[in-house]
């Protein structure tokens, strides 16, 4: 535990009776005559690099000693039962893996899933994914069931990813059992293809996140390909994790913006098809790749509609119908069509930030990470709670905004853009935390619209910033201290 959590006792203790409580679950349900694994994995934070793990963008992570404890025992056929100690909200469930993933339907993952019949909110689906994916990746051998008892207490639906947790602690559990070994630059990216299954459309940041963890560092990594770096995090700073108590849309708006960023980058490599090879991903939509100055940049952005309904979208990309059916499937239209422009800007300029984020650390500027912290928050936010500008926010980036940024020049890394995914909820706890002298930053981590607001602050202003949070937003809401101040920890791992 030393190893994992530190020499913080209190830490220890905590984890050590988590562990305890999963291993009393499975006991009291399974009984005691078993041979068990304890597989844990732990939340995590995104300090910078909101929504481009998908895009090839760099993310910027630390592990966090909150955990998933999956506790497990292998059955002698592919039935899976499975258990929570907060039994009152996670019910028990049963499932045969071959009965869900018969042999006939493996081998083609997209497919299947884009089929499948998965009941939306149930707890399973997340131990389902994993190894349903690896009875997809692997046909002709069967996979072992397990007998699984869990307990967790990284906060649910606060952007902090439990749900991702129980994928890779139960991925790491099935390919023990099942003797299966899956290169490790390959797992995360297999974790992420697997959670597809629960319908949503995301990259594999977070798997990667709770995979390659180390304690006392921050985790700079992007994938095509999988690249890590561990970056010191600088002393004298903490970050604090503020739960709004508000919980997550369901995934169809993160599909929906997930689907734009694709829709945006096929109408740019269309209406400029010498740089069209050099585009890969959205990333790449930069001068370095390109070979464009960021005055040309912005001047192919005026090029995207600022909103489109998908009739629009296919009359515009007559070429791509199969690939928009594909992309429209996971989600509703949206009612005012899709922000294609302001959801391209606000990909490409955290995909600046967050690479620049991670020089900033290496040289200890914290200051300079947390401008980029709030810059990358203005890109999600839907509310001023403060000042005479108070009230909703129009991210909308107009052929005017364009004309300006064409002239001026100015860094990419400096444009909020607009992916519209927080909330009230979490523009206000941001503001109140950017209020505290000694809050170097503050803003929404995860997918948004409900969870954490992560706010880096000085040692020193710690307990202010917790006492403002509760002033001024838990007490007036009647809400409970939901504040975290995170300790980092090891990755994921068979304990």
């Amino acid at each position: 535990l030393t190893q994992l959590y530190g020499e913080d006792s209190e830490i220890r203790e905590s984890r050590k009776m988590l562990m305890l409580r999963a291993v009393d679950t499975f006991v009291r349900t399974y009984g005691p005559d078993r041979s068990i694994i304890v597989s844990r994995a732990p939340g995590r934070i995104n300090l910078l690099g909101n929504h481009v793990d998908h895009r090839g963008g760099y993310v910027n992570y630390v592990g966090i000693s909150r955990d998933t404890i999956l506790v497990a025992s292998s059955n002698d056929d592919d039935t899976v039962r499975i258990t929570n100690a907060h039994a009152e909200r996670f019910h028990p469930a049963e499932f045969s893996v071959s009965a869900l993933l018969p042999v006939d339907e493996r081998g083609n993952w997209h497919e299947y899933i884009e089929h499948a019949d998965v009941t939306a909110g149930h707890w399973e689906n997340f131990i389902r994914a994993p190894l349903l994916y690896l009875q997809d990746q692997f046909p002709d051998r069967l996979i072992v069931g397990m007998d699984i008892a869990v307990a967790g207490d990284v906060p649910i639906a606060a952007g902090l990813s439990s749900s991702s947790t129980l994928v890779v602690s139960a991925f790491n559990a099935a390919v023990r059992f099942n003797d299966i070994g899956i290169p490790r630059q390959e797992q995360a990216e297999f974790c992420g293809a697997a959670e597809w299954y629960v319908g949503t459309r995301g990259g594999s940041g977070d798997h990667a996140a709770m995979l390659y963890a180390k304690r006392q560092a921050l985790l700079h990594l992007r994938f095509f390909p999988l690249t890590t770096e561990e970056v010191p995090f600088p002393s004298g700073y903490r970050v604090v994790a503020c739960n709004s108590c508000v919980e997550h849309a369901p995934p169809g708006i993160f599909n929906e913006r997930i689907a734009t960023y694709e829709i945006g980058l096929m109408m740019i490599k269309q209406a400029h098809p010498d740089i069209a090879d050099r585009l890969g991903h959205l990333r790449d939509l930069n001068s370095d790749s390109t070979g464009k100055s960021v005055s040309e940049i912005y001047d192919m952005l005026k090029g995207l509609p600022i909103r489109a309904s998908r009739q629009d979208i296919r009359d515009i990309l007559p070429d791509y119908a199969d690939r928009l059916d594909v992309l429209f499937s996971p989600h509703a239209e949206p009612e005012e069509g899709y922000r294609i422009r302001q959801v391209v800007l606000f990909g490409i300029a955290e995909c600046a930030r967050s690479e620049q984020g991670g020089e900033l650390l290496k040289n200890g500027d914290l200051e300079g990470f947390g401008k980029l912290k709030n810059l990358s928050h203005d890109g999600d936010r839907q509310f001023r709670t403060v000042g005479e500008s108070a009230g909703p926010v129009d991210n909308r980036v107009t052929d005017e905004d364009l004309e300006s940024l064409i002239k001026s020049g100015d860094p990419l890394s400096l444009q909020p853009g607009g992916y519209d995914c927080s909330c009230e909820e979490l523009d206000s706890l941001t503001d109140i935390a950017n209020s505290v002298e000694g809050c170097v930053g503050a803003g929404l981590t995860g997918g948004g619209l409900g969870g954490c607001v992560l706010a880096i602050v000085r040692d020193n202003a710690v307990d202010s910033l917790v006492k403002a949070v509760n002033e001024k937003y838990y007490a007036p809401r009647g809400l409970p201290d939901s504040t975290l101040v995170c300790s980092s920890a090891e990755g994921a791992c068979i304990v």
